[in-house]
């Protein structure tokens, strides 16, 4: 299978499907769009990932389209949270400021990495507090609540600036925030990460969430740590945690995760498979990679339609069944195909 050819189509195909006519929103969070209503939801975080794919597809293509179009992407999402990237969940905040990151790598635009660095000063200034040990907490509204979906990107944010601009700061925070994180949330022999801690003010770990996203950041910010370190115990961690998320969460080729289905949730696999393949460009691991290619040539099987597009549930072991796919499931399915052509453009 040629993944670019499948990846340029999953793009096209998310135009062609979600792409809004009322320009201030952009994009529909569903498709078919059977009222206005389905749009009161603003998610943030989808759009800070279509800008990612969208460089994505600039990063194969070299298609100055593709960079026109995450920038226009990036500016509207910016604009409409107030003209600014900060927000109440410091997670939806940080995968905006990462998209910035690579926004500033593609166009060399100051504002771009001016946009990155007054997350990551406000992340350090306002999330990290003592409760629970330490950490970044994942919103302003609950200050300790400290999960892995705020900590992890806050550490690849920190790392990929430092890489930028080498202020200490970036790395020691990052430093303390990775040995809070294992000590709290990652079990020392599998590298598996839980979700989070004291959510109902109870002290206790969110255990039942297995998710493979929470997965994904984790490995994306040990391969950070290796980028700024140069030691290879990160990538070794990355690829047990790897590992054995395929050895619980996968079914049948394809990663599944809890309550898998529209909403959040369907971003999160495309969230690990971005990561998993990075780290399969670190390592060459010919197992993870096999795995990445091979659950994705299940997906394009099952997503394309009767007339050529392509259309993505949660499920890719099924055929997309219409009335509804959410923007996230299809997000997923782009950023996967986008993945695997990576890999199989570098061998």
């Amino acid at each position: 299978m040629n993944f670019e050819e499948e990846a340029a189509l999953a793009q096209r195909s998310l135009e062609h499907y979600f792409r809004s006519a009322d320009p201030l929103q952009g994009y529909n969070n569903v498709y078919p769009l059977m009222h206005w209503h389905q749009n009161d939801v603003f998610n943030y975080w989808w759009v800070a990932h279509l800008v990612d794919s969208q460089l994505d597809a600039f990063s194969r293509s070299g298609d100055a389209l593709d960079l026109r179009r995450a920038e226009a992407t990036y500016a509207a999402n910016k604009a409409r949270n107030h003209g600014t990237l900060l927000h109440v969940y410091y997670d939806d905040e940080l995968w905006n400021a990462l998209a910035a990151v690579r926004l500033y790598q593609a166009t060399g635009t100051a504002s771009y990495l001016a946009d990155a660095q007054q997350v990551c000063a406000d992340v350090f200034r306002t999330a990290w507090n003592e409760a629970q040990g330490g950490g970044f907490a994942w919103t302003r509204m609950q200050l300790d609540y400290k999960n892995t979906p705020a900590n992890a990107p806050a550490m690849i944010l920190a790392l990929r600036l430092y890489q930028l601009d080498p202020q200490p700061a970036y790395l020691e925070k990052s430093l303390a925030d990775l040995a809070w994180l294992r000590e709290t949330l990652v079990d020392a022999d599998s590298q598996f990460v839980a979700d989070g801690v004291n959510r109902l003010g109870d002290g206790k770990i969110d255990v039942q969430w297995p998710f493979s996203y929470n997965q994904g950041v984790y490995i994306g910010a040990l391969i950070e740590f290796f980028h700024v370190t140069g030691e290879r115990q990160y990538l070794e961690d990355a690829l047990t945690c790897a590992r054995t998320t395929l050895a619980r969460l996968a079914q049948d080729g394809v990663l599944v995760d809890v309550g898998e289905g529209g909403g959040d949730v369907g971003l999160f696999k495309g969230i690990f498979y971005r990561y998993a393949a990075l780290l399969v460009q670190e390592t060459g691991d010919a197992g993870l990679r096999d795995f990445i290619l091979a659950s994705c040539a299940v997906l394009a099987d099952h997503a394309l339609t009767d007339d050529g597009w392509l259309l993505a549930r949660a499920n890719w072991r099924e055929r997309v069944m219409l009335p509804l796919v959410a923007l996230s499931e299809e997000l997923s399915a782009v950023m996967v195909l986008e993945a695997a052509a990576s890999l199989q453009t570098k061998g």
